[in-house]
């Protein structure tokens, strides 16, 4: 799993537009390790799943660790509205949804969740 991701995230970034993917977070631990993909639409992410290097590179898991318990797959999609997510950072570098969908500070007019939440703002 470890030797396909670089070419697939390589990917990613040289082709974002056409295959609709945004940004990614990555988390590295002592056992764990996590990536959050931000995509352009659901659609776009299922598409890229059924493509060559994706597929190849889940088949060729597959066929390695197979039923074992030695490396574990956690995996999660979430499809949520345009105006029915916020992400707020405080003294924060552009990071996560905003990273992947554009920043905007909270002003006087947005100040709350419920104004924030109401008129769209990320």
């Amino acid at each position: 799993m470890f030797t396909a991701m670089p070419g697939m995230i390589r990917e990613l970034y040289e082709n974002q537009e056409e295959l609709g993917f945004l940004s990614m977070e990555n988390y590295f631990g002592l056992r764990t390790t996590v990536m959050i993909t931000y995509w352009r639409s659901k659609e776009d992410l299922l598409a890229y799943s059924r493509g060559q290097k994706h597929l190849t590179a889940w088949k060729n898991f597959n066929r390695k660790i197979g039923d074992t318990n030695a490396v574990g797959v956690y995996h999660e999609t979430y499809v949520v509205p345009q105006g029915y997510y916020e992400a707020i950072y405080g003294n924060m570098p552009v990071y996560g949804l905003a990273k992947a969908s554009g920043h905007m500070p909270v002003t006087a007019e947005v100040r709350t969740a419920k104004k924030r939440l109401r008129t769209g703002v990320k």
